[in-house]
């Protein structure tokens, strides 16, 4: 009996020493959340804009070239350079879109009521709990961010 009572006493200590570790995890689901948010959408329309820029910077530059021996090639090469640039600026955009939404997380990590001290992208696990998820939270907290995708 003894013995009982004092692998009893034992367990309850390592529970209460292990308990701190332990960490309440929430989930967000991210492409939701960037493609509802403020953000999200004024990303979206600077880099759609800038698709038809360079559509329109293209046309000009095969209409300036159509009578080059080398035309098409000249063309080809633009259209890399194009697509290089469209890539490099939807890459940046993205990039401030996801820091400004790890801003957010790491604030409401901070300030949050119900003792959540981890976030994971709701796509990454293998199942949770509807209660688990944050992500209403999230977006309110996002759409009251502004990035000036123009700033380089």
């Amino acid at each position: 009996m003894r013995l009982i009572k004092a692998v009893t006493v034992l367990l309850l200590a390592v529970c209460a020493i292990a308990a701190p570790a332990l960490a309440e995890v929430a989930v967000v689901d991210v492409a939701r959340v960037i493609d509802a948010s403020a953000p999200g959408k004024a990303g979206q329309k600077y880099v759609d804009n800038l698709k038809s820029s360079l559509e329109e910077e293209l046309e000009r530059f095969v209409k300036k070239t159509e009578k080059d021996k080398d035309a098409q090639a000249k063309a080809a090469d633009k259209q890399a350079e194009l697509n290089a640039r469209f890539a490099a600026e939807y890459d940046r955009v993205t990039a401030l879109v996801m820091d400004e939404l790890r801003n957010v997380i790491a604030q409401w990590i901070k300030t949050n009521k119900k003792g959540i001290s981890v976030v994971v992208p709701a796509h990454t696990t293998l199942g949770f709990s509807p209660a688990a998820d944050v992500s209403g939270e999230i977006l309110k907290k996002l759409n009251a961010a502004a990035i000036d995708f123009t700033a380089k």
